[in-house]
């Protein structure tokens, strides 16, 4: 069992908000408001590609070899040139990505226990904050998209500082924010490198909600559960 605990660290993306969900939601709406059927064989095709696309780039993105503009851009243009978009690629690109962002930043779907999990963590005496290396602006409309941002102390995010989960240095930048101590804060994510190892190295306690069924990385992980409510 985790003792002296009095910082509690958590991920938002498919930790507290449903990005899988909700992303599922505001790429059709994207794709549909844009008439990308007119220039891509198939939403199928369109959102297979794009996926692929998008996870190499946020690995990129993860390991700071990548700009946040160049992926948000990039996910977008590379789809447009695959499915063979004969207008201005850069431009659509940059229009169906503030569509899906604006968009995805609204709707409302969280993680099953992750409502429970916040206000028990703030009733049980924990400063409970989160740690993401989603966007400005967009990551704490989530919050109060899912109803969750009150229940939050300190929004701390990669575009704060420029250095993105699993790097050292966002996890001694959210030290320095909050005021906490590594030995007594504990990481909370669904990312077994970025949001665990990275915490582990960096000398926090760790807990790895394993909502895709991917193994932990060595022994970085000081507890792995399958759901939020185990948490608790």
């Amino acid at each position: 069992m985790l003792k002296g605990i009095t910082h509690a660290f958590v991920d938002i993306d498919d930790t507290l908000w449903w990005f899988t969900e909700n992303s599922k939601v505001a790429f059709a709406h994207t794709y549909n408001e844009m008439n990308a059927c007119e220039f891509s064989p198939s939403y199928e095709v369109f959102h297979d590609l794009y996926l692929k696309k998008n996870s190499e780039l946020w690995d990129l993105y993860h390991h700071g070899k990548i700009e946040k503009d160049f992926l948000v851009i990039e996910r977008f243009r590379w789809v447009l040139e695959q499915v063979g978009y004969k207008g201005d690629c850069d431009a659509m690109s940059s229009a169906m990505n503030e569509e899906y962002l604006t968009y995805l930043a609204t709707l409302p779907t969280i993680v099953p226990g992750s409502m429970e999990l916040v206000k028990r963590l703030n009733d049980m005496g924990l400063e409970v904050n989160v740690l993401s290396n989603g966007f400005k602006g967009i990551q704490q409309q989530k919050l109060e998209s899912g109803g969750l941002l009150k229940y939050i102390k300190n929004v701390v995010l990669s575009d704060d500082c420029g250095y993105t989960k699993p790097m050292r240095e966002i996890f001694d930048y959210a030290l320095e924010v909050t005021g906490a101590r590594a030995e007594t804060s504990v990481m909370i994510g669904d990312n077994p490198e970025a949001d665990i190892q990275g915490a582990h190295e960096a000398g926090w306690h760790t807990i790895y909600f394993n909502l895709k069924n991917k193994p932990a990385i060595g022994d970085t992980a000081d507890y792995e559960v399958a759901s939020l409510d185990e948490i608790l």
